[in-house]
C-alpha cells in the first residue's frame, strides 16, 4: 500500500515538473522545443520501423496456425455469404400478423433451422501446462 503511494506520488511530481518545464521552453524557445518534438517523433518512427522488419517478424508456429486459421475462416464466411434475394409479394402477403391473444403467440415456437452449421477449427496449444494460482 505505501509502495503504491510513493509510486503514485513520484509519477505525480514528474509528469508536473515535465509539464513545468515544457510550459517554460514554449514560452522562451517555441523553435527549439518543436525542433525536439520532430526528432523525437522521427527516432519514434525509425525504431517502430526497425522493430516491424526485423523484431516483429519472428513469429512462433502456434501464431502463424492461428493467423493462417483465420484467413481461412475469413474466406470461407466471405464465401458464404452470396447473393441475397429479396422476398417476392407473396411471401410477404402470408406474414401478414392475424389478430389473436399473446397467449397463443407465446406458446407456438418457431422451429429455426440452420443452413450452415458453424464452422469450427480447433487450434493446438499448450493444453498440459497449469496455471499459477495467486497465493494469498
Amino acid at each position: 500500500m505505501i509502495r503504491q503511494r510513493i509510486g503514485s506520488t513520484a509519477a505525480t511530481i514528474v509528469f508536473i515538473l515535465g509539464f513545468i518545464g515544457v510550459g517554460h521552453m514554449l514560452a522562451t524557445d517555441p523553435g527549439r522545443l518543436f525542433r525536439q518534438l520532430l526528432f523525437i517523433g522521427i527516432f519514434g518512427l525509425v525504431f517502430y520501423v526497425i522493430y516491424r522488419f526485423f523484431i516483429g517478424r519472428r513469429m512462433s508456429p502456434e501464431d502463424m496456425r492461428y493467423r493462417k486459421t483465420a484467413q481461412a475462416s475469413k474466406k470461407r464466411m466471405q464465401g458464404n455469404r452470396g447473393p441475397q434475394v429479396k422476398p417476392s409479394a407473396s411471401v410477404k402477403n402470408k406474414k401478414v400478423k392475424k389478430a389473436g391473444s399473446n397467449v397463443t403467440k407465446l406458446s407456438k415456437r418457431s422451429h429455426v433451422h440452420r443452413s450452415n452449421p458453424p464452422h469450427l477449427t480447433v487450434i493446438e496449444g499448450k493444453k498440459g501446462k497449469k496455471k499459477k494460482k495467486a497465493n494469498m
